[in-house]
């Protein structure tokens, strides 16, 4: 089993997250219609469709340049308020590995960490408002325990795999505060964040690829 991540397995990370996110486009709009626009679905396939097309012209660069470009590829795309938050939290997470090409589980924890940093930022959000970061912030506490435990990188992804259940999970009851679903009040509780939803879906392809052998 792996216990880095190196860019040719960051290509084809992608690559399965552009076939698995279509593959939930109709799922990710039903969630979106109940709580917002419903164009949610669409817009992950269509960045993640120009995303795959980049890939190619990727191969040989560092981590850190293939999650930014392809972060940038996504909202020049696909631009709306998912894309921006991917490309902000894509763009910080590679300054955290710039030059490596291939990465830790301690370098995923300080990729996780500040790409949550730059979320909360550019969204203005925090845990609690039924966002991506109800997601994201349990996850990286996850992979960032497993680190201190000494737990190698396939255990320490199936782990935070469970916790990034829980916390998109956790959305459900939740009041979104954020954004258009902020319109809806009391209307978005009892449905699953789809934002949260789609960044679930990324990380479990992540998880799924690294634990495949």
């Amino acid at each position: 089993m792996r216990n880095k991540i190196t860019s040719e397995d960051m290509i084809a990370i992608l690559g399965k997250m552009a076939d698995d996110l279509e593959a939930a486009k109709e799922y990710l709009t039903d969630l979106d219609a109940a709580v917002g626009d419903g164009d949610q679905g669409v817009t992950m396939t269509i960045g993640f469709r120009a995303i795959r097309q980049g890939l190619e012209a990727l191969r040989g660069q560092e981590v850190g340049t293939i999650l930014a470009k392809s972060g940038a590829t996504f909202n020049n795309k696909a631009a709306s308020t998912i894309g921006a938050i991917l490309q902000t939290g894509w763009m910080r997470a590679g300054r955290e590995v710039k030059g490596q090409t291939e990465v830790s589980l301690i370098d995923l924890v300080r990729m996780g960490d500040a790409a949550v940093t730059g979320i909360k930022e550019r969204g203005k959000a925090e845990l609690g408002d039924k966002t991506v970061l109800d997601m994201l912030v349990p996850t990286i506490a996850s992979l960032k325990s497993s680190a201190e435990a000494g737990l190698p990188l396939g255990q320490a992804l199936t782990a935070s795999l469970a916790a990034a259940d829980e916390g998109v999970k956790s959305t459900i009851p939740m009041r979104s505060k954020i954004g258009r679903a902020s319109w809806l009040a009391d209307r978005t509780v009892g449905h699953q964040d789809p934002g949260a939803t789609s960044f679930y879906l990324m990380w479990k392809c992540v998880v799924s690829y690294v634990t495949a052998d």
